[in-house]
């Protein structure tokens, strides 16, 4: 597997609390007063994940976000839809690991609108993160409530196709952004969420 490269510190001093990001020092906001995973966040060179070109329109957002992720009210979008796919919990892993967030969670058909917008291949699946939780039903990984859904007709049905190791555990986004229930292995895109940063 190929690691993503990290880009080389600045000199420049942040207050505590604050990640240096080339020129800039950031602080991760949350809803709930707690920061996760900021260094991690902070450190990506997200660009080296995207060969894409990023929408001609800006997308809607009052937060301040990376190079490369797409600011939703509070929240930061990153999708990858690169030549090389990924399992839902490699997709996961690189979310958590090296983009600092989670796979992402989509709570209202404005939401399913702006990450299509962003994933401007539009021919492309991507993982989201909603996955079967423990006792069987389904949840988003970053534990907010499901309320909102937007399966595809028919969807989820858990088959199992001739070759898979498992059930359908994992949930893809479709490009028309309807959601299918698919097994965990298969190599897609992925859409990663976080909370926006604030610029000092």
């Amino acid at each position: 597997a190929s690691s993503i490269p990290v880009p080389p510190p600045t000199s420049t001093p942040c207050p505590s609390g604050y990640i240096t990001w080339y020129s800039s020092c950031y602080k991760l906001v949350s809803d709930h007063g707690q920061a996760s995973s900021a260094s991690y966040q902070l450190q990506t060179p997200i660009s080296n994940l995207s060969a894409e070109k990023p929408p001609s329109t800006p997308a809607p957002g009052d937060g301040k976000c990376l190079p490369g992720w797409w600011p939703y009210g509070r929240y930061c979008y990153f999708t990858y839809n690169g030549k090389v796919g990924y399992s839902w919990p490699e997709a996961r892993h690189i979310c958590q690991e090296v983009n600092g967030g989670e796979l992402a969670s989509i709570h209202s058909r404005a939401e399913v609108e702006f990450i299509r917008n962003i994933n401007y291949t539009k021919y492309h699946y991507v993982w989201i993160g909603l996955t079967r939780d423990r006792s069987y039903g389904w949840g988003w990984t970053d534990l907010t409530s499901l309320g909102f859904t937007n399966w595809a007709p028919g969807e989820p049905n858990e088959a199992v196709h001739d070759g898979d190791v498992g059930k359908e555990n994992c949930v893809e986004m479709y490009h028309d952004g309807t959601w299918n229930d698919n097994n965990c292995v298969q190599k897609r895109g992925f859409v990663s969420g976080t909370r926006s940063l604030v610029n000092v």
